[in-house]
């Protein structure tokens, strides 16, 4: 009996100090959200205005593990052995985005990209925030609230450049409502699955279209997200191609911002034959030509592909043509934004960035003003130090109740 109350007493003084955790750290400023606002406006944003066929395109993945001596381990194997195995698979371009943890370039220091990824919350709701100095150590552990998730975008984008939101389609709380009122972000994992343990659900992009559809401007990027770079069905399944004269991140981050780089879902060619899959790698399909003459988008590939849609507000299919390389749109009035997506027979995927309508500024991209709601936010603080108090009274009493 003796050791029942003491397994009791044990669970719940454990109970008890998650609850105080879990209450500190979910403290939020309280936002008033504005609603979707489609794309409008006589311009037009091209992506890639500045596309310069003379450099090509570089291969990139942004958003991949490692072994660290520091930090959170999700990869047994060392920067310099992921580096050399992404490279003899055709990539230029490779940032090292640890958890909570900034990565030494293992070759070149030149070649550096200040990212990492950040988030140990319990809904893997996670963003890579570039070109940061220091790592975020707070965290919301329940990131409930869309305020919450506002907080962490907003927190990580004023320490460096720009945020990255990860895999929204793997994180726990993501809905269109959400995708309608988030923004900050400037880039999105819109297809971000393990392998192919999707089912293909990822290839529609569907987030991606939420938040486009209600104005979040954003441009799609896919990174393969490697927890082990020696699994053949986990390397080279998910890239991004940048038109940047130079794998250095100012080049790097001018062209990610503009959108100047298209991505790429791959198959796992050989189906673990290594031979085979570094072959097709190095033979994939690009993008020739890409752009806008007015109001009519176009886009040439390299080889012909299966089908190439164009689709636009709320994901829907405006335009499509099949067995063919090249394909042209004259953007409607009543098209906010399009994108266009290219299928091969084989199941390599290409996807463009939005093409969309604007007014002022320099591109449809708005970070949308989400005033703090004073009242609400110190209730929910309030709250929050009421759970955390009684808990840390209880815990008190019970380890006291236990020396005595």
């Amino acid at each position: 009996m003796r050791i029942l109350r003491f397994f009791l007493k044990f669970i719940a003084a454990i109970l008890l100090f998650v609850i105080i955790g879990v209450a500190v750290f979910s403290v939020s400023p309280i936002y008033r959200f504005s609603g979707p606002e489609p794309f409008s406006g006589d311009r037009i944003y091209n992506p890639y205005a500045d596309f310069d066929p003379s450099i090509g395109w570089k291969r990139a993945c942004l958003h991949t593990h490692t072994k660290v001596d520091k930090g959170i381990n999700e990869c047994p194997y060392y920067p310099d052995v992921v580096y050399a195995d992404y490279m003899s698979y055709g990539y230029d371009i490779l940032g090292l985005s640890n958890h909570q943890a900034l990565t030494p370039h293992p070759v070149d220091s030149a070649l550096y990209i200040a990212v990492y990824e950040h988030g140990y919350n319990l809904f893997k709701f996670h963003l890579n925030p570039y070109g940061v100095e220091k790592v975020e150590k707070f965290d919301h552990i329940l990131p409930i609230l869309l305020s919450q998730k506002q907080f962490m975008i907003d927190r990580l984008a004023a320490d460096g450049d720009f945020v990255q939101f990860n895999h929204p389609n793997r994180t726990l709380t993501i809905n269109r409502n959400v995708m309608e009122h988030l923004s900050g972000y400037r880039l999105i994992e819109g297809d971000s699955g393990f392998g192919e343990r999707d089912n293909g659900y990822g290839t529609g992009l569907n987030h991606w279209d939420e938040a486009l559809s209600a104005g979040r401007y954003a441009h799609n990027i896919l990174n393969d997200d490697n927890h082990n770079s020696k699994a053949h069905a986990a390397i080279a399944r998910r890239c991004s191609w940048i038109n940047t004269p130079t794998p250095y991140y100012d080049d790097i981050r001018e062209q990610l911002l503009k959108g100047n780089f298209y991505s790429m879902r791959v198959p796992d060619f050989g189906s673990g034959d290594t031979a085979v899959k570094h072959a097709a790698n190095l033979a994939l399909p690009w993008i020739l030509e890409i752009g806008m003459h007015t109001d009519t988008i176009f886009m040439q590939l390299s080889a012909p592909a299966a089908t190439i849609k164009v689709i636009s507000q709320n994901g829907r299919i405006v335009d499509s043509v099949s067995n063919s390389s090249e394909i042209s749109y004259v953007m409607r009035d009543e098209d906010p934004y399009i994108r266009m997506t290219a299928w091969y027979d084989d199941g390599v995927t290409v996807y463009t960035n939005a093409f969309a309508r604007f007014e002022e500024g320099d591109s449809p991209y708005r970070d949308f003003p989400h005033p703090i709601r004073w009242g609400m936010t110190i209730l929910w603080n309030l709250m929050l130090l009421a759970v955390a108090a009684t808990a840390a009274i209880g815990l008190y009493r019970l380890l006291r109740r236990k020396r005595r």
